[in-house]
């Protein structure tokens, strides 16, 4: 009985880790954003999944045909999930695997190469793949779906224009390249955290691996933190910026992107949600945004491996 129960214990330790949060202000005015509805907030928690520490998530990808999300750590650890959906609340998030990632020949990232930032799932001829970006070394590699690098007949799919490969061009070591999206009329798109070093005041690129596909205006000091690729082929930004004085205040903007859309070269864009902590919003550093399908989106927070600081995964419908 004693050893059922122990059982049950380490059960319920391993998979009952999302603790509800309440996100939104108690007198938030949902008609302010109407194009965003917040519908279920958790904090995750797990210590270790298969021997991998869990912590720094910085990416999401959800696979609509198994039903398995997953999770990426700015660490080069990806994990991988159970995820449902029920009623507009994430009811399960069961872990079924943890590794580190890989070159194409087994050998394990460490910390020199591992700083990985975005991710998006792919099928390409019939090929389900991850295509993971990366800071401080700036490329764009695919993976499988247990995190071992694809070979080089991959290149074409990531490869990156050259004012992205070099790291002097980008402002600094951690302003590369945070978000990777895949559409069919472009093929892979990134774009720095922050706008490059020699890019005029105020605009930021979108690139995919032919160049520029164009500008966007830089509004509010935002960074840039993922791209998610929207049904209608346009693009969905996730945005965050900190002010540390007078105190800490954390600002989150979703922004779409038009792409089929320019004016001398700029991109049609619209805010769909601005929250700010000085607001009452619970916020923290959110990093990772995927489409789940329908209208129904997921973004999570990376808790920097900080104890004053959690990973929180955000249900939201978008219109």
């Amino acid at each position: 009985m004693r050893l059922i129960l122990l059982l049950l214990l380490f059960a319920s330790l391993l998979f009952a880790r999302l603790t509800p949060l309440d996100m939104v202000p108690a007198d938030y005015n949902a008609t302010r954003y109407p194009k965003v509805k917040i519908l279920d907030s958790k904090i995750v928690s797990f210590s270790r999944i298969d021997g991998e520490k869990f912590f720094g998530i910085s990416a999401l990808a959800y696979d609509k045909e198994t039903g398995i999300l997953y999770m990426l750590s700015d660490r080069s650890r990806l994990f991988g999930f159970r995820l449902e959906v029920k009623k507009g609340k994430i009811t399960t998030l069961k872990p079924l695997f943890g590794t580190r990632l890989k070159d194409r020949y087994g050998h394990k990232y460490f910390i020199k190469k591992s700083d990985s930032e975005g991710m998006t799932l792919v099928k390409v001829n019939g090929q389900k793949m991850l295509l993971i970006s990366f800071e401080r070394f700036p490329r764009v590699v695919a993976y499988d779906l247990h995190g071992r690098a694809l070979a080089s007949t991959q290149m074409r799919l990531t490869h990156l224009p050259k004012v992205l490969q070099k790291p002097h061009h980008y402002k600094k070591k951690n302003d590369m390249l945070e978000s990777v999206t895949y559409t069919r009329k472009y093929g892979m798109i990134t774009t720095p955290e922050k706008p490059l070093r020699k890019r005029k005041h105020g605009l930021h690129g979108i690139y995919n691996r032919k160049g520029k596909i164009c500008d966007l205006h830089e509004k509010g000091g935002y960074s840039i933190t993922e791209l998610e690729t929207l049904p209608d082929g346009n693009l969905l930004a996730l945005e965050r910026d900190f002010h540390l004085k007078p105190a800490l205040n954390i600002y989150l903007r979703l922004t779409k992107i038009d792409l089929s859309h320019k004016h001398h070269g700029v991109c049609k864009t619209e805010t769909v949600l601005e929250a700010t902590s000085k607001e009452g919003w619970a916020l923290d550093n959110f990093e990772g945004v995927t489409h789940l399908g329908g209208d129904l989106y997921l973004m999570v927070s990376d808790d920097n491996d900080n104890f004053f600081q959690k990973t929180l995964l955000v249900l939201f419908q978008l219109h």
